[in-house]
């Protein structure tokens, strides 16, 4: 266990770093935030651009590997909603920004390094395959759910407007939607474009990880913990062990593809969770508590995955 405590822990001593910065005052809030914005809006959408672009669709997009990920995600976010509702006596929309920071898995700042240090770079077309649909499955579900409470009567047609607004002002989910339109047409970008982009996707992951430590300074751990530790139970343990059994047992899916979902799976809370609790002004505390818990958390139960997974 050692030796794969070892093989993550570069990945959160990077995080470690940025946080060690703002608590020592080394960089300004403001250039923290510059970088996170760098990385989040631009770097790593190239990134993602790339590799949905020269992603081998055929090998990897399957039912299979889709349903044992997002079939378990589904009941997830389901059990997080019902956590918040009937256990913190959390209001309808309250308890669906609580399910979405169950759903949503930090699988590229986190699940790209630790997978590539962990499994190699041959593991990573899985992770790219379930990256390409995340935000957009993640966005759809809790837009939708969080409109749907606010309905007040509106309807279906205010729920997708929504929907399709909050997706195409997301630059993530811009890059992979235009990462799918140039692997169906075969586009190729000219070589000076596509350098371009392989310079900055090479710097989205050091730089995003640096800037999450950063973030995570300011976060302050306050008294819900009890909610935070049932968000924690359900996305490091609930979730991979439902991928696990569901890609083992029903999808028999091969060994390695498997265990890159379970891992998947297994990655705490993103950024994004704090975003999404932001855009509508409910349960913030709890999304940004759940990333620092969880983050930190995650360094031993990743590495207990790891050691289970082989």
């Amino acid at each position: 266990m050692l030796s794969i405590f070892i093989t993550v822990l570069p990945v959160f001593l990077i995080i470690g770093i940025g946080y060690l910065v703002m608590w020592k005052k080394l960089m300004t809030e403001s250039s923290i935030d510059a970088l996170a914005i760098f990385a989040q809006k631009y770097a790593i959408p190239c990134l993602l651009f790339l590799a949905v672009a020269n992603l081998d669709l055929k090998a990897y997009f399957n039912v299979p590997l889709f349903a044992s990920y997002y079939i378990p995600a589904a009941f997830i976010f389901i059990m997080g909603c019902s956590t918040g509702y009937l256990l913190f006596s959390r209001s309808a929309a309250q308890a669906v920004s609580v399910g979405f920071t169950t759903l949503f898995s930090n699988m590229v700042l986190l699940g790209l390094t630790i997978m590539e240090r962990a499994y190699g770079v041959e593991a990573l077309s899985t992770n790219y395959a379930l990256a390409s649909v995340h935000v957009l499955f993640c966005y759809i579900i809790g837009i939708a759910c969080m409109e749907t409470v606010h309905a007040n009567g509106n309807g279906i047609k205010k729920i997708v407007n929504s929907v399709f607004k909050a997706i195409f002002r997301n630059t993530l989910a811009l890059g992979l939607i235009l990462g799918f339109v140039f692997n169906f047409t075969g586009f190729g970008l000219p070589e000076a474009f596509s350098v371009a982009l392989e310079m900055m996707a090479r710097s989205a992951l050091p730089v995003a990880l640096f800037a999450l430590g950063g973030v995570l300074y300011r976060y302050e751990i306050k008294s819900n913990l009890p909610e935070v530790g049932a968000v924690a139970i359900i996305k490091l343990f609930i979730f991979p062990i439902l991928v696990y059994l569901m890609a083992t047992y029903i999808f028999d899916l091969p060994t390695s593809i498997r265990n890159s979902a379970v891992l998947i799976a297994a990655m705490p809370p993103g950024i994004n969770t704090y975003i999404f609790a932001s855009m509508y002004n409910k349960a913030q505390q709890t999304a940004a508590t759940s990333i620092v818990i969880c983050t930190g958390l995650s360094i031993f139960t990743i590495t207990a995955w790891l050691t289970f997974l082989g």
